[in-house]
C-alpha cells in the first residue's frame, strides 16, 4: 500500500544530505573535548556544523569563539528551557516579567509556568484567529519586562507571527529586555534572517528540517553570552561554553549542519511547491461539494506547509485511524501533546470551540510529498468523510 506522510510538522524523514554526511562520519568516534588528532577532527566536524547552521540563519561567526553562539542541546525543548530559565536567572536582570504567547508550544508555555511558580510573573499575550495581539504587548512591556517568547510558526495552525515587529515592541519600551523566538516549525519553511527577526534567542530542532532527532540549537546574538545574559541549565564538564554541559552529539550535529545546508540552497523551490500543494488542498476542501461542512482555520499569514481543517461532527482521533488505513498520516496537533487529553489550547485560543477543536486535524507538508499524494488524500478523505458520516 502507498504511504502518504502529512505529518511533517510533528517530525521528518531524515533527508539525502544528512543520511549521506552522517554515514561518512560515522567513523568520527573522537570526543570533540579531546586534544588527540581523534578529538581534534570531531571539533573540526562540529564546527564545520555550526557553520553551516550560521549560513542558514544569515549569520556567519567571526571566528571559531564567536561560533560558540549557536549552543547545541538535545532537543528543541531543552534550547526552549535555556532561553527562558536561562534568560531569567542570569544576574544581569532585576525584573520578573516575561512576556508569551497563549499558543506557544508546550517547552514555552510549561517552562514560563515553572518560572512563574518561582515568583516570575507571566503574561499570556491572546492570539485570536491566529494573530497575536500587538497592542497587549506594546500595554505590557515595560521597564520591568525581562524577557518575551513568541515562537514564529504556530505549530498547529501554521500562523506566522511577526516577530520583527514585537522586538521592536519590546526593545523600545525596555532595550535590555531579551526577545525569544521558538523558530523550530519556521526554520527553512518560511524566509527569515536573524536582522529581519531582531531576536536575541533563536530555538532551533534538526529533526523538523530532514535533519536527525535528538539534537537542537540555541542560537545568540552577539554580545549575549559576552555579558552573561544567559545562565546554564545543564551543569557539568563546560562543554558549549559552559552553557549545555555533557558530550555533543557529534553524528547529530553533523547531519544538523548537513540538512540545514541542503535545505537553505532549495529554500525558494520549498517554498513554492509546498505553496502550491497547499493551496491545492485549500482549493479543493473550500470548492468541492464532496467536503461539505469542513472548515479551515485560515491565519491571515500562514506558512506554506500547515493546514488546519475542522471536520463535521467527526473527532479527529476517529479521522486518524480511517486515513491511517489507508496509508495516509496525518495529525490531530502537536505531537508532543497528543498523550495529554486536554484538548487543544492552541485552536481554542485561535477561536474554536472545544467541540470543534476535538474535531480538528492538521496536515503539514515536507520535502517528501508530491502534489498526487494531494490528489490521492482528497480522494481518500473524501471517501473516509462519507462513510464517518454515515457511522455518526
Amino acid at each position: 500500500m502507498e504511504q502518504i506522510y502529512f505529518d511533517n510538522s510533528a517530525t521528518t524523514p531524515l533527508s539525502g544530505a544528512a543520511r549521506a554526511a552522517m554515514t561518512e562520519a560515522l567513523d568520527c568516534f573522537g570526543n570533540p573535548s579531546s586534544l588527540h588528532t581523534l578529538g581534534v577532527e570531531a571539533e573540526s566536524r562540529v564546527y564545520a556544523a555550526r557553520t553551516q547552521i550560521f549560513a542558514a540563519l544569515g549569520d556567519k561567526p567571526t571566528n571559531r569563539l564567536d561560533a560558540g553562539r549557536l549552543i547545541f542541546t538535545a532537543s528543541g525543548t531543552e534550547a526552549d528551557n535555556l532561553a527562558l530559565i536561562g534568560a531569567a536567572t542570569a544576574k544581569n536582570f532585576t525584573g520578573k516579567k516575561i512576556l508569551v504567547s497563549d499558543s506557544e508550544h508546550p517547552a514555552v508555555l510549561e517552562t514560563a509556568a515553572q518560572l512563574e511558580r518561582r515568583g516570575f510573573r507571566v503574561v499570556r499575550v491572546p492570539t485570536v484567529g491566529g494573530v497575536p495581539d500587538y497592542d497587549c504587548i506594546a500595554a505590557e512591556a515595560d521597564r520591568d519586562t525581562i524577557l518575551a517568547s513568541f515562537m514564529l510558526v504556530n505549530n498547529e495552525t501554521g500562523a506566522v507571527y511577526d516577530i520583527g515587529r514585537i522586538s521592536s515592541i519590546v526593545k523600545a519600551a525596555n532595550p535590555r529586555a531579551l526577545v525569544h523566538t521558538d523558530c523550530v516549525q519556521g526554520f527553512l519553511k518560511v524566509p527569515f534572517t536573524v536582522k529581519s527577526l531582531g531576536a536575541d534567542l533563536i530555538t532551533l530542532s534538526a529533526h523538523k528540517i530532514g535533519g536527525p532527532k535528538g539534537v537542537g540549537a540555541l542560537w545568540t546574538a552577539p554580545g549575549i553570552l559576552r555579558a552573561k545574559k544567559l545562565s546554564p541549565v545543564v551543569f557539568g564538564g563546560g562543554q558549549e561554553g559552559g552553557l549545555r554541559s555533557g558530550t555533543e552529539n557529534t553524528l547529530g550535529i553533523i547531519g544538523f549542519g548537513a540538512a540545514a545546508a541542503a535545505g537553505s540552497a532549495s529554500l525558494g523551490e520549498t517554498i513554492s511547491r509546498l505553496s502550491a500543494m497547499r493551496e491545492r488542498l485549500i482549493s479543493a476542501l473550500t470548492s468541492d461539494e464532496r467536503f461539505e461542512g469542513v472548515k479551515l482555520n485560515l491565519p491571515p499569514n500562514a506558512a506554506p506547509h500547515i493546514l488546519s481543517v475542522t471536520l463535521p461532527s467527526i473527532r479527529s482521533e476517529v479521522m486518524l485511524h480511517s486515513l491511517s488505513e489507508a496509508g495516509i498520516y496525518v495529525s490531530s496537533g502537536s505531537a508532543c501533546s497528543s498523550n495529554t487529553h486536554h484538548g487543544s489550547y492552541v485552536l481554542r485560543a485561535f477561536g474554536l470551540s472545544d467541540r470543534d477543536a476535538d474535531c480538528t486535524i492538521r496536515i503539514s507538508l515536507g520535502d517528501v510529498n508530491t502534489q498526487s499524494d494531494a490528489e490521492r488524500f482528497l480522494a481518500v478523505f473524501a471517501e473516509s468523510l462519507k462513510r464517518l458520516a454515515r457511522m455518526r
